[in-house]
């Protein structure tokens, strides 16, 4: 039943993705809890995470439960909507596409105002670097809007689809209390999104490795992860590099990630067919996984 929610889902979202505009609507409740609750304090953050967390939780798992006792058709179907509405890929493969567009028209400005999006409109000085952004923000978003959310909701699927919530909501939140704003009362909404991400990250640090260049995947992956200050996204980023045979070389603000020759445009399509290839394997566990809770006869 996963699988087929995840295939439906991913679906979905590939031909009729949400508009991120509809998507901000749904988090201005963040921005009043801020208001009501922020006090400059961490314990503030804290109370005022879960007072956002905890009621999203229990709404979901208690719809689930609640169509569930009517018809397990009504539940699927209510998981669909919920994983589709946590998944945020397609806006992020268009911006892929854009910058790829226009490097290879000799844009270089048009690809840079496009990698922007990626940067909140923060690449600090470094020209020439739109392709390492592009395919470093590739690989995270692989992690935050795709892999991510599928862990968590395979994994507390009993639950109905609540991991999905929790790992959308935890990164929505983190993404709208910024510790430059909101100071100290920040700061635990930023530490449990580094906690949510932490086992994904190691699975999906592993299965790329499995999907690419093994050997180098994993060598990049125990010498090269903790050159990132986001330990976790450290880690996919040397296994994604070092999967695709691929180098970004260190600049002034950014370590060295991966192996081999310099990254090409070439590689930035090369990104997308890595995790189409982890997606598959990602499928075909959760397929296994089906098939061992069918009763035999």
């Amino acid at each position: 039943m996963t699988l087929s929610i995840l295939l439906v889902a991913l679906l979905l979202e590939h031909y009729r993705p949400l508009p991120r505009l509809w998507l901000e609507r749904l988090m201005l409740p963040l921005q009043f809890l801020a208001h009501q609750l922020n006090a400059g304090e961490h314990r503030h953050g804290r109370l005022a995470w879960f007072a956002a967390m905890l009621p999203a939780l229990l709404v979901t798992s208690a719809v689930h439960f609640g169509l569930l006792a009517l018809s397990g058709w009504l539940a699927w179907l209510w998981n669909i909507a919920v994983l589709y509405a946590s998944l945020q890929l397609r806006c992020q493969n268009r911006v892929t596409r854009n910058i790829l567009t226009a490097l290879l028209r000799g844009q270089p400005e048009v690809a840079r105002q496009e990698a922007l999006q990626w940067c909140d409109g923060n690449m600090d000085e470094r020209e020439g670097d739109t392709l390492r952004i592009a395919i470093e923000n590739r690989l995270a978003d692989a992690l935050r809007h795709l892999f991510g959310v599928i862990f968590w909701f395979a994994l507390l699927t009993p639950l109905g689809p609540v991991g999905a919530v929790l790992y959308r909501l935890s990164h929505n939140i983190a993404e709208h209390w910024d510790p430059d704003t909101h100071g100290a009362f920040a700061h635990f909404a930023h530490s449990a999104v580094w906690r949510i991400d932490w086992l994904p990250a190691q699975a999906l640090a592993l299965s790329f490795a499995v999907a690419g260049n093994f050997e180098d995947a994993m060598y990049c992956w125990r010498s090269q992860a903790t050159h990132n200050t986001d330990s976790n996204l450290g880690e996919v980023l040397a296994s994604g590099t070092g999967a695709l045979g691929i180098r970004l070389p260190a600049t002034a603000t950014l370590p060295e990630f991966g192996l081999g020759e310099n990254a090409t445009l070439h590689d930035l399509a090369g990104v997308n067919s890595l995790i189409w290839r982890t997606l598959a394997i990602w499928a075909l566990i959760l397929l296994l996984m089906a098939l061992a809770h069918i009763p035999a006869g």
